[in-house]
């Protein structure tokens, strides 16, 4: 196209695919310019492995034990216990896992007839949004 083409009234364009066409209506009439896209690359993101906090604790242990904010980075030594329970009146027959045929029915009651514990967190009320704490 020259440059008095290139005085145009409308152009549209028009995208296909990796081609893209521009129509350019001008007063000499219609021109078709097509151009073609660069490919664009798309990065995939990282891949980013959890930090393992036992191994970071344990491999910077004399630095942890000399810092004086220690405490913000392991647990309380008192903050979990377990309490062992039992159910007293079982509510699955006694003859029921002999007669349970697929395993799922097997294991679920295994499990109702074992017994079970419960885990007690002492400092669970300070866990959470910090607005929340107890005062």
């Amino acid at each position: 196209l020259c440059d008095s083409a290139l005085n145009f009234v409308v152009a549209s364009l028009i995208s296909c695919g990796p081609a893209v066409t521009w129509v350019v209506k001008s007063s000499g009439g219609e021109h078709l310019l097509t151009s073609f896209k660069q490919q664009e690359r798309i990065e995939q993101p990282k891949i980013i492995e959890p930090l393992d906090y036992e191994a970071v604790v344990f491999q910077r242990k004399a630095q942890i034990h000399s810092d004086p904010h220690r405490d913000l980075l392991l647990c309380p030594v008192d903050d979990v216990s377990v309490s062992p329970r039992r159910t007293v009146v079982p509510s699955v027959p006694q003859n029921a896992e002999r007669e349970a045929r697929s395993l799922f029915a097997k294991e679920c009651i295994k499990m109702y007839n074992t017994d079970w514990h419960v885990i007690n967190y002492k400092y669970e009320a300070y866990s959470g949004d910090f607005r929340m704490l107890p005062r």
